[in-house]
């Protein structure tokens, strides 16, 4: 054997060796916090799910505690139902989710695992409008269709009063739950901040506070009406989050 043939197969050997190593490392990776189900490519979904989620902390705090849980992928069953989080406290269930992962991650996957985020965040249940509205506020493919279409929506009188939404146990037909929700989510946090809106909704969750006692300590709103007639005046001027008015 020439010495440079034997030096081709040394480096062939050793590129080898590593990628070995790349997909033994690939292959053993275990999420901290969840468990994913019904993909061929688990760890890298398992270190998909784990980014959002330190994203999550890094964004509103870190959770009081955290019980790992599945994430199951399934073929779509042809609704228009993407996926859901159940829990029964004090632990979530599951995710379960109907797209592939690549469609699902920056959208119904992020929005799934804000829900669970959220459950062990206040370590309680909280209002569907404003856990759908942080949930979708948590889809960055989402944000700029959303925020075209609660403009649509308000210029057209297809929206409804928040004290109809806010409250509410089930889903509105028009999906106003979803849509104007994201809409007050995003002009709350513009307003404060992600901390200060977690900070106000562990008030809100835990501090058996009502509404309008919640939004007038944190945001200076007097009540549910006042809300929202800073957030029509905010969806009015063009969504931007920069220039919402800063907590006193």
């Amino acid at each position: 054997m020439s010495r440079y043939l034997a030096i081709v197969l040394l480096v062939a050997s050793l590129a080898f060796v590593r990628s070995a190593r790349a997909d033994q490392f690939e292959n053993e990776y275990r999420s901290r916090y969840v468990r994913v189900e019904g993909v061929a490519n688990r760890a890298q979904v398992e270190r998909a799910c784990d980014e959002i989620i330190v994203k999550l902390a890094e964004r509103y705090g870190r959770p009081r505690r955290w019980t790992q849980f599945p994430v199951r992928f399934h073929r779509s069953r042809g609704g228009p139902v993407a996926g859901y989080t159940a829990y029964v406290r004090p632990a979530v269930q599951e995710i379960v989710l109907y797209l592939p992962f690549e469609d699902a991650l920056g959208g119904a996957l992020d929005h799934e695992l804000t829900h669970a985020f959220f459950f062990y965040y206040l370590d309680n249940y909280f209002d569907l409008f404003l856990n759908e509205g942080v949930a979708q506020n948590s889809e960055p493919k989402s944000r700029a269709r959303l925020r075209r279409e609660v403009y649509l929506r308000c210029a057209n009188g297809k929206t409804a009063p928040l004290e109809r939404l806010y409250g509410r146990n089930e889903y509105d037909p028009e999906l106003l739950l979803y849509v104007q929700g994201f809409s007050v989510v995003d002009y709350l946090i513009g307003r404060g901040g992600s901390k200060w809106f977690a900070a106000f909704l562990d008030e809100l969750t835990n501090g058996a506070r009502d509404l309008n006692s919640a939004l007038r300590d944190f945001y200076g709103c007097e009540s549910l009406d006042a809300l929202e007639r800073e957030w029509r005046e905010y969806v009015r001027n063009g969504q931007d989050r920069l220039a919402a008015p800063a907590v006193k």
